[in-house]
């Protein structure tokens, strides 16, 4: 697994900080790696314009790492939801990944997931691509090809997450799941495209980290609101969802037939 001293946005967001941040930290046991330690809040992870927008909350799922492996929170709930679908006994991703029943799966990473993503690297059925270089909205494999497709705060990011619900639905076998997050924002009914509104880029941090995150241009074509899972119903998937609105994981599975 990559050091977090290899990673020196990673190392930064961990050792430097707002003050005050540090009361906010947690502690327990990380479901990625498995450590049990502290979860380093800091909101600096976010730009000002996302902290005002989104407050407090989603800077503790964009943060809250893992000391031990960098986990976000929002990629533990990820781990969490996982490790409760497919594990056999397994408490955390790391020992998921050991089980025959997820090494049997066929799996598609679009776009790696934090620093889950080493750990996934060791179940032999992954196939990992990078958007856009693999279009969601034109995904590039056969009908039915997968078990379980992964995307974490890709479909805000695409111009027809629609569009791309209905590949990842296509490329799924029956019965096959799409497990994703996106940011979802509480106050906010109905989904929206942002054509038309002032630009808004994720992945652009605030105080120090913002110098390293300056050239980030990860822009928002969508804002999802409290209707997610219908839109993800409109695309032929059943849904069950894991947490509340920030905190969101969704399971879009296609039918059986």
């Amino acid at each position: 697994m990559a050091r977090l001293r290899d990673d020196p946005g990673l190392w930064l967001l961990l050792h430097l900080r707002p003050f005050g941040d540090r009361r906010h930290d947690g502690y327990g046991r990380c479901a990625v790696c498995g450590a049990e330690g502290r979860f380093v809040r800091n909101s600096w992870v976010l730009s000002r314009d996302l902290r005002r927008r989104y407050g407090a909350a989603l800077a503790d799922r964009e943060s809250s790492f893992c000391e031990q492996c960098g986990s976000s929170l929002r990629v533990r709930r990820i781990a969490e939801v996982l490790v409760g679908l497919y594990g056999t006994g397994a408490a955390t991703l790391a020992e998921l990944v050991r089980e025959d029943v997820f090494r049997a799966l066929r799996i598609a990473e679009i776009n790696s997931i934090g620093r889950m993503h080493p750990h996934l690297a060791d179940a032999p059925g992954l196939v990992h691509v990078e958007y856009p270089q693999e279009d969601i909205q034109a995904l590039s494999w056969d009908d039915a090809t997968f078990d379980l497709v992964l995307t974490s705060e890709t479909l805000e990011h695409v111009p027809d997450p629609r569009l791309a619900l209905r590949e990842t639905r296509r490329v799924l076998r029956p019965g096959g799941r799409h497990v994703f997050t996106v940011p979802v924002d509480p106050a906010l009914a109905a989904t929206r495209s942002r054509e038309g509104l002032a630009p808004e880029h994720h992945g652009r941090g605030g105080g120090p980290f913002g110098l390293v995150t300056r050239k980030a241009d990860m822009l928002v074509q969508t804002d999802f609101g409290r209707d997610l899972p219908d839109v993800v119903r409109a695309e032929g998937l059943d849904v069950t969802t894991d947490g509340e609105c920030i905190e969101l994981v969704v399971i879009a599975t296609r039918p059986p037939t």
